[in-house]
């Protein structure tokens, strides 16, 4: 190569080096604390710029809230990012034009709160209860796992709270925290949010028929495990077989076990995990239940899935869990909990 290519060839070089260097400046990352404070920008503007954030954007958008976030009041946002939103099934900007509108303006309100709220400003305990903008309760478990409080193990409402730097971000009108879920929260009774469901009308025909029913009404708190109607059927049950048992002919942990004996269990999927407690089992009738990213059940006798089956999940992942209710933490399973026939009263 002569000289003179030599020269032009590190000039197209430089110039390409200066083009991707240029690129690279426009993104939006979630770095701020370099920023000199008459920079640092409102929470509404750092979501609409974040590419990670794009979907909680464009749904603050569609309702009309992404400006009350560049207000100057004080406010936290939990955040759920881009793949919190695809693993609830929704994939791009205009599947929220196909929601319930007064829903999702709701839904989105409860992911604020109007105060500043740091995590470590937050006890290191379990159910720390907010209410947010909306209305709806923000119960934040904080554990003293990790190196310090800006990696200790957090959850909204059963969604995990990315560790540093994705939380704790400081903006000019308040703080946002990135959430790896979305949360869900129904201002309805556990009743009613089953009543509703109509994957579940086989269940809502076992409650009743095993006289739990109507406490489902009640203040609670309670945790209900609902298989959809597709397990029962393959285990051959329908609501007329379950309207024809005779339930005194079971041991009541059979029937009892799906809302675990109707005790003051308020209950997520990430709740041992932060609690660090996962060999931690709940107790009733002999029966042991861990209920973590799955189910798993042990008998009197000390041995898993003994009565029940190998594996119990939750029905479409994310989307069957951490359901709350006024009441209640409802989750849709993918498999019964225990056979009903291995509780014959002999």
């Amino acid at each position: 190569m002569t000289g003179k290519k030599r020269i032009i060839m590190k000039r197209y070089f430089h110039l390409l080096l200066l083009f991707l260097m240029a690129v690279a400046c426009n993104k939006t990352d979630l770095a701020v604390s370099e920023e000199r404070p008459s920079d640092i920008r409102a929470i509404g503007d750092f979501i609409r710029n974040n590419y990670d954030l794009s979907l909680l954007s464009a749904a603050l958008q569609q309702t009309g809230l992404i400006d009350s976030l560049n207000t100057n009041g004080t406010l936290t946002v939990w955040a759920p990012d881009n793949a919190a939103f695809k693993a609830l099934g929704v994939l791009k900007p205009g599947d929220f034009s196909k929601m319930n509108q007064d829903s999702l303006r709701a839904s989105l309100r409860n992911l604020i709160q109007t105060e500043r709220l740091f995590i470590p400003d937050i006890p290191t305990q379990m159910d720390n209860k907010y209410i947010a903008m909306g209305g709806g309760p923000l119960y934040i478990s904080i554990s003293a796992f990790g190196n310090n409080a800006d990696n200790y193990r957090a959850t909204v409402n059963g969604c995990y709270v990315y560790e540093a730097p994705k939380r704790n971000l400081s903006l000019r009108n308040g703080v946002l925290h990135l959430l790896k879920g979305v949360p869900k929260y129904f201002p309805q009774t556990a009743q009613d949010f089953l009543a509703a469901d109509t994957s579940l009308s086989i269940f809502v025909t076992l409650m009743k028929k095993s006289g739990q029913w109507e406490a489902l009404k009640n203040e609670g708190p309670y945790t209900v495990y609902a298989p959809q109607n597709n397990v029962f059927q393959q285990y051959g049950l329908t609501a007329d077989s379950i309207n024809r048992l005779d339930v005194k002919k079971y041991k009541p942990v059979a029937f009892s076990v799906y809302t675990l004996g109707l005790q003051p269990h308020h209950i997520f999927a990430g709740d041992l995990d932060i609690l660090g407690a996962y060999n931690s089992r709940i107790l009733l009738d002999g029966y042991g239940i861990s209920p973590g990213g799955s189910i798993n059940i042990w008998a009197p006798n000390g041995y898993s899935g003994y009565h029940s089956p190998g594996f119990i999940g939750y029905a479409g992942g994310v989307k069957g869990q951490d359901n709350l209710t006024s009441n209640a933490v409802v989750f849709r399973l993918n498999n019964i909990m225990l056979y009903p026939d291995s509780l014959l009263i002999k």
